[in-house]
């Protein structure tokens, strides 16, 4: 199967890459909650623009909105990661700035859809 490379589907991956990789040395005790969490609405987030890459019309803007939806929560999980200094400073500033990056280009692509 042959997925567009949009630039929000290639910066969406690379941040899931990123994430997946730090979190896998957060602590045993936060594995089945925030970190659990946290990849499970990266990869969902990802899953809902793939999906709207696949349609049109109000079916693709429902999958936007979705991923809308799913990006606010990642935002206020990776909060969490700054409050039990799971991440260094560094590395939640190259978060807030890569989901800040994803919700614009987002948005570009559901205002899009009001045309």
């Amino acid at each position: 199967m042959q997925i567009a490379e949009t630039p929000l589907l290639v910066k969406t991956h690379d941040f899931n890459v990123w994430l997946l990789n730090h979190t896998r040395r957060f602590p045993k005790h936060f594995r089945h909650t925030l970190t659990e969490r946290l990849e499970i609405l990266a990869l969902d987030f990802e899953q809902s623009l793939v999906l709207a890459n696949a349609v049109r019309g109000t079916a693709r803007r429902e999958h936007l909105e979705q991923a809308d939806r799913i990006l606010q929560v990642l935002k206020t999980m990776v909060r969490y990661t700054l409050d039990f200094e799971l991440l260094s400073r560094n590395q939640i500033h190259f978060a807030a700035e890569s989901l800040s990056e994803l919700g614009r280009l987002l948005g570009a692509w559901l205002r899009g859809t009001d045309r």
